[in-house]
């Protein structure tokens, strides 16, 4: 063989060395950013369980607190129904006491005439003693 193909061998070799070389280095920071992917998916698989949780927690305190807003609402119909209750309550006694007030008007009135009744006798008493 001569020199020069032997020339060009060795550079054709030095080329496809320096170009495993940069496939190497090429590899390995391949590797590095695949390292960081699967570590950023393991954080984000984190979050996500974290995430999970919480709404866990609140989907909890959702019906926890959609339990209280029955319980509310229903002691409220009860709370409405003895509401309706006390003012029909009052209106009977509304109108009782109006009864009550008409009667004793009344009562007055006669107290009044038996009181003017009872003073015209005494006069008229007083006047036929006068007269004996």
């Amino acid at each position: 063989m001569s020199e020069q193909l032997l020339q060009q061998i060795i550079q054709k070799l030095d080329r496809i060395e320096n170009e495993q070389q940069a496939m190497k280095s090429d590899m390995g920071s391949m590797k590095s950013e695949l390292g960081s992917m699967k570590s950023e998916l393991g954080s984000m698989k984190s979050e996500l369980g974290s995430l999970k949780e919480t709404q866990a927690l609140m989907q909890s305190q959702l019906s926890e607190t959609n339990a209280i807003v029955r319980a509310i609402r229903d002691r409220q119909e009860e709370t409405d129904a003895k509401l309706d209750a006390l003012s029909m309550d009052v209106h009977k006694l509304h109108g009782e006491l109006t009864h009550l007030k008409e009667g004793q008007e009344r009562h007055e009135r006669i107290l009044e005439k038996l009181s003017l009744r009872s003073i015209e006798q005494e006069t008229d008493i007083s006047a036929l003693r006068r007269a004996k």
